[in-house]
């Protein structure tokens, strides 16, 4: 998917109040989740689990400074049986009703199974409770199936950025309006 959150690392400390949910399981409810299964707010205890993930899935991973910084966000965990699959990094804007989808990845061994996608559903039902208004991601022009996916959530391109020039690297930024359900 490309690193979503590459030139956020300022979004993870300005988090709106509320944007943290007290607890440490929301469990939302999600499609044919079978009870092994939950989608839950990740905790510090869960950072080496999903430095792992990233690691696998980017060739820019993050450090554990930034999913620690990440933490007071919204930011979930997929887990089956009590390992963690896949996670969701957001934040929310300290002024406004916007939030952005920092970043996603779903271990190699899990993909297929739908877990980005009851992620990023799990992501915007919570955006939705804090009465968001417009959630926004990037994501690498070359990752066709993840703008795939983000398109089936209604998410549309609004405009190309261009990192580096030097290694080509460009992304699209989408956006997707919140209705208030």
């Amino acid at each position: 998917m490309g690193p979503l959150g590459t030139f956020k690392q300022e979004c993870a400390t300005p988090v709106a109040p509320g944007c943290r949910s007290s607890g440490a399981s929301i469990c939302l409810e999600v499609d044919d989740l079978n009870p092994q299964m939950s989608i839950r707010l990740a905790t510090e205890g869960d950072l080496d689990a999903i430095l792992e993930i990233d690691r696998l899935s980017f060739e820019k991973p993050w450090d554990y400074t930034k999913f620690a910084a990440a933490l007071s966000g919204v930011f979930l965990v997929f887990e089956e049986e009590e390992e963690i699959l896949g996670f969701l990094s957001a934040c929310c804007s300290a002024v406004g009703d916007n939030a952005i989808i920092e970043k996603i990845a779903v271990h190699p061994d899990h993909r297929g199974r739908r877990i980005a996608t009851r992620l990023i559903a799990a992501v915007l039902e919570r955006l939705r409770e804090m009465r968001i208004r417009e959630v926004e991601l990037h994501v690498d022009i070359v990752k066709r199936g993840a703008i795939q996916l983000y398109e089936k959530f209604g998410f549309a391109i609004r405009k190309v950025l261009t990192v580096d020039y030097e290694e080509n690297e460009a992304f699209y930024e989408m956006t997707l309006a919140l209705d208030k359900k």
